[in-house]
């Protein structure tokens, strides 16, 4: 598994703070103040930095988990009660989805569908949708799984300038993106309850430029590299 450096100790202060603050207050030494209220800006924060990383080219996932977390965090704070909460997320969840769709339009799920443009989005929630892309000049992509399964297979396609880069987000469900065995693959992502890994049995040697970096989220899931 290849990760950044920056990306992982960064994330790991993060949540070593949060550990901390949680141990000092259990041991008595802070008092009378409630931290797991502010637990949900940790989703806004990561969503924020999802689309500061993909530079808003990849915005459907990390829109949504803004979303949940600003939800979460006016709910917990007492701004709106647990049942506006409710009646708040499933209509913009479904309002996100509809649109991702609408853009989106024309993908199949179960089977592999072929195209030849330069990028490619998969977004599937409650469902699976796999794509196939066969381009010689492949620049990026965003997927997406919420509560469901998307496979990427780019096996047939080439970098002509790299680094490509490829934005995930996972939450309740899985990512599975097929590659080529002599690509150069970076993992950039954070994962909270899950987990992302290159399993590719031959992984070819680290190059000065990358083929491909892919980033993102992983909430209760799974993201996976195969050739």
């Amino acid at each position: 598994m290849r990760r950044s450096n920056f990306n992982q100790i960064f994330w790991g202060l993060v949540i070593m703070v949060v550990g901390v603050l949680f141990l000092a207050q259990n041991l008595g030494y802070i008092k009378d103040y409630s931290f797991w209220k502010y637990l949900p800006a940790i989703l806004i924060i990561l969503g924020l930095y999802q689309l500061f990383v993909s530079r808003l080219r990849a915005w459907v996932g990390p829109l949504l988990m803004t979303l949940i977390g600003t939800f979460l965090l006016l709910a917990t704070l007492n701004v709106i009660s647990w049942g506006t909460f409710g009646s708040m997320i499933w209509p913009t969840i479904l309002i996100l989805v509809g649109i991702s769709i609408i853009l989106h339009r024309g993908e199949s799920a179960n089977n592999f569908e072929s195209e030849t443009g330069h990028k490619v989005n998969v977004f599937s929630t409650f469902s699976e949708q796999n794509r196939k892309l066969t381009s010689h000049e492949f620049t990026g992509s965003e997927v997406t799984a919420i509560f469901g399964s998307s496979k990427l297979d780019l096996r047939d396609s080439k970098v002509s300038q790299p680094p490509a880069s490829i934005q995930t987000t996972t939450m309740f469900g899985g990512v599975e993106i097929f590659v080529p065995s002599d690509w150069d693959v970076r993992l950039n992502t954070v994962a909270f309850f899950g987990g992302s890994s290159d399993k590719r049995r031959d992984v070819s040697p680290q190059k000065s430029t990358p083929d491909l970096i892919v980033t993102g989220t992983v909430f209760f899931g799974g993201l996976d590299i195969r050739s």
